[in-house]
Formats: structure tokens, C-alpha cells, sequence
């Protein structure tokens, strides 16, 4: 048996076209297949980077470059900055994934909390002006953004299904490509699913709610979210 779901990235609970009588616990639920548009950000809210000369006005910039939201790489962003011709250089060393920030004699860069983070660089450079020099960063560059989508199915028994020794609703963890743009529209299906087992209940509905690997509710920003879940019923699984 099985139910397609659709729009689930609200979190919402969706009526089944057939109510499952489960009050003997003979039914298992799987994920068959999930279909997302991307819909997450790495750089969540507008950031912007600004530069100066070192011997100017220190209260007048020479330019500021807004990075709008959505979702990016380091190329993609580093593609933005050597566009705006900036005196600056960004590089990242492939064997520590750290990265180099060079800044031309004469001038000095400002950036904003979310371009920071992403660079990892040092939050203390927030809010102040970055002079002429050579800096490395501080923790490794992070563009990854979400790595997994975490599937949780609200009429899960949470009897005998643990996450790091934890009852759980965990239905399936889907882990996506690191390399998406915004607005990609991705179709998984799991010809061998786990199925797990189902509260002892007569189930109207199924809630599912989508997290990312951290744990996070996913804000996917309107984005659809889609599921087929596969009902089996298997009198071995009767508890």
C-alpha cells in the first residue's frame, strides 16, 4: 500500500486516502521516495562586503558589494567578488580546507556575520575594518549547507526505534548532493527502505516533518516537499 504526500514542508498533518487499522501492531512504514525543490540558503539574509583606502576618510567607503540570498559555493562566491574588482584575493588550501584572505597594501575590507561564518573566519573581524595584510582563516570553509534531510513521521512508534540511544520518529535519513543551486528539484526513491513500525492505533493521518542533519526544522523558504510512504503488513512485526 502505498500513499503519496504532498507540500509536506510545512509540517503539517495530511489526511490518508485510507484509514490503516493498526491497533494490533501489524503494519511497517517505509519511505519510498521523497521529491524536493532545494529551497535552503547558505547565506540566509542579504550580506554585503565593504572596502576602503587605508589613508581615506575613514567614515567614506569606495564600494560595497551585497551578496543577495541563496544558496552558494565558494567559486560562486569568490566569481561575485572578482567581478566587483575588489583588492582583495580569497583562496582556500585543499589539503586543511582553510582559507587565505589577501588584502592589496592601501586598503582594508569590512564583512558582514554570515560571510564570516561561511569563510571561517574570525568572528572577532565583525564590525571592524580588516587592514592590508595576509590572513588565514580559522576554521574550515563551510558552504555544505544542508548535507541530509531527516524525515520524521509523527505516528511512528517510538517503541524499539532509537537515534543515538533516544526514542525517535526518525522514518529515514536522505542524504543529499553537496552541489545544488536553489530551486533544483530532486527525486529520490529507495527501492529497499527500512521499514519501521507503526503506533497501535487506527492511523487517520500522517505527520511528517523534515529536518536537516543537525536536527534543525528545514526551513525550505515555500519550497514543496513530497513523499511516497510504503505500508506493509507483516504479522512478525506484531508486538
Amino acid at each position: 500500500m502505498f500513499h503519496t504526500l504532498t507540500n509536506v514542508q510545512d509540517g503539517d498533518a495530511v489526511p490518508l486516502q485510507q484509514n490503516i487499522d493498526n491497533q494490533n501492531g501489524d503494519f511497517r512504514v517505509g519511505l519510498r521516495q521523497i521529491t524536493f525543490t532545494v529551497g535552503w540558503y547558505n547565506v540566509k539574509t542579504v550580506q554585503s562586503l565593504s572596502w576602503r583606502r587605508s589613508t581615506g576618510d575613514p567614515t567614506e567607503t569606495a564600494g560595497t558589494l551585497y551578496i543577495p540570498t541563496g544558496l552558494y559555493s565558494f567559486n560562486q562566491l569568490n566569481r561575485r567578488i572578482k567581478r566587483a574588482r575588489i583588492d582583495l584575493s580569497l583562496s582556500v588550501e585543499p589539503f586543511d580546507g582553510l582559507l587565505t584572505l589577501r588584502i592589496r597594501v592601501g586598503w582594508e575590507v569590512t564583512f558582514t556575520d554570515n560571510l564570516l561564518s561561511l569563510l571561517g573566519l574570525d568572528d572577532g573581524l565583525h564590525g571592524r575594518w580588516t587592514d592590508s595584510g595576509q590572513y588565514s582563516g580559522d576554521r574550515v570553509v563551510n558552504f555544505a549547507g544542508t548535507r541530509a534531510l531527516k524525515v520524521h513521521l509523527g505516528q511512528l512508534s517510538t517503541t524499539g526505534n532509537f537515534v543515538n540511544g533516544a526514542p525517535s520518529t526518525l522514518l529515514a535519513t536522505v542524504a543529499v548532493a553537496r552541489y545544488v543551486n536553489v530551486g533544483d528539484t530532486i527525486t529520490l526513491r529507495f527501492e529497499q527502505p527500512e521499514f519501521k513500525r507503526l503506533r497501535h492505533e487506527n492511523i487517520s493521518e500522517s505527520k511528517i516533518s523534515i529536518r536537516d542533519d543537525i536536527g534543525r526544522t528545514l526551513n525550505n523558504n515555500n519550497q514543496s516537499i513530497s513523499v511516497v510512504l510504503e505500508f506493509q503488513q507483516n504479522d512478525l512485526c506484531r508486538s
